[in-house]
């Protein structure tokens, strides 16, 4: 039987805590300290674990809405057109199987939309693609900063 990603990364802890902290004399701050920040950035991994396949599938869900959002809003140029268009085919063959890895292969496809609004695209549907982007980044940010509340990094996010 193969121990679980809790168990190895539970592990992991208890090596750097028990054997490798100990062993480093006072004077290596730093190698203490990195130490420390990795056992507890393993923790948080921990803490999140058993929500983060949820978390990443409605993160990929969306960048899903917004790339559509600004495929259909993008209007100019040939640039512009063929690059939404090319938006529009990855999205309309989208599964969120590998969520992740989907979510940044349509940022990269929005990425290259916005560069070519600026070469050839409508000011107009550039105005609405910006502002799009922007009050889906707001949207998303909150869902972050939830996500990492309990961490207690960010002490003006309050639970709502």
């Amino acid at each position: 039987m193969n121990p679980s990603v809790e168990d190895r990364l539970n592990s992991v802890v208890r090596a750097i805590g028990g054997v490798i902290l100990p062993a480093l004399p006072e004077s290596a701050s730093l190698a203490r300290e990195q130490a420390m920040l990795a056992m507890g950035h393993i923790q948080i991994i921990l803490g999140q674990l058993p929500a983060t396949a949820q978390f990443e599938a409605d993160e990929a869900k969306d960048i899903h809405r917004l790339g559509t959002a600004v495929a259909e809003l993008t209007t100019g140029g040939v640039r512009a057109r063929s690059t939404a268009d090319a938006l529009s085919a990855m999205l309309s063959h989208a599964t969120f199987a590998e969520s992740s890895s989907r979510t940044r292969r349509v940022q990269d496809a929005i990425n290259a939309v916005l560069l070519a609004l600026v070469e050839d695209g409508d000011p107009d549907a550039t105005n609405a693609v910006h502002a799009t982007i922007l009050e889906h980044g707001a949207a998303r940010a909150l869902k972050d900063r939830q996500w990492f509340a309990a961490m207690g990094f960010d002490s003006d996010f309050c639970t709502r």
